[in-house]
């Protein structure tokens, strides 16, 4: 479940709110993004879209030889489209979005993936009237743990995480 939540577009948004960075690199500090990410409770659709991430991504790497860096700058590229592979990753990365909205209980949300500008950049993501929205969605959840409110059934409960 971790794999596929901290892989996802929903964990990308709060990454790049609450990162500093450098130039358009995200410097990801655990104290600013990862115990202040409000995490959904992991659900078995969660866990299985994360190995399934795992072991694809493992396997093209190594069949390809190359590093994660190298294999995510063909993905975000909008000029690779008859690649197989990288066409496969952006789905399963689709998939663990839309795992990731259904255990935070936003399936309401249409997240249109494709290429959309990004920090001056075009990367393949979520559009971004979509992360506008996951963005304000998370802010809401954090106030309603900070503030001890009652959370979804579905919500991981973590004190420490506000």
């Amino acid at each position: 479940s971790d794999q596929a939540l901290l892989s996802s577009s929903i964990h990308h948004v709060w990454a790049v709110k609450y990162s500093s960075t450098l130039e358009t690199r995200v410097n990801y500090s655990p104290s600013d993004v990862f115990l202040t990410f409000p995490r959904p409770a992991p659900t078995p659709q969660l866990e299985a879209i994360g190995r399934a991430l795992d072991s694809e991504r493992r396997e093209i790497m190594v069949r390809r030889e190359l590093g994660l860096t190298k294999l995510y700058n063909l993905v975000n590229d909008p000029s690779v489209q008859r690649d197989e592979d990288i066409r496969r990753l952006r789905e399963v990365h689709a998939e663990v979005d839309r795992a990731t909205m259904i255990a935070y209980g936003w399936e309401d949300v249409s997240l249109s993936h494709g290429f959309h500008a990004y920090r001056q950049m075009e990367r393949w993501t979520i559009s971004p009237s979509a992360r506008i929205e996951v963005l304000d969605r998370l802010l809401e959840e954090n106030l309603r743990r900070a503030t001890g409110q009652t959370v979804a059934a579905n919500a991981y409960v973590d004190s420490d995480a506000v």
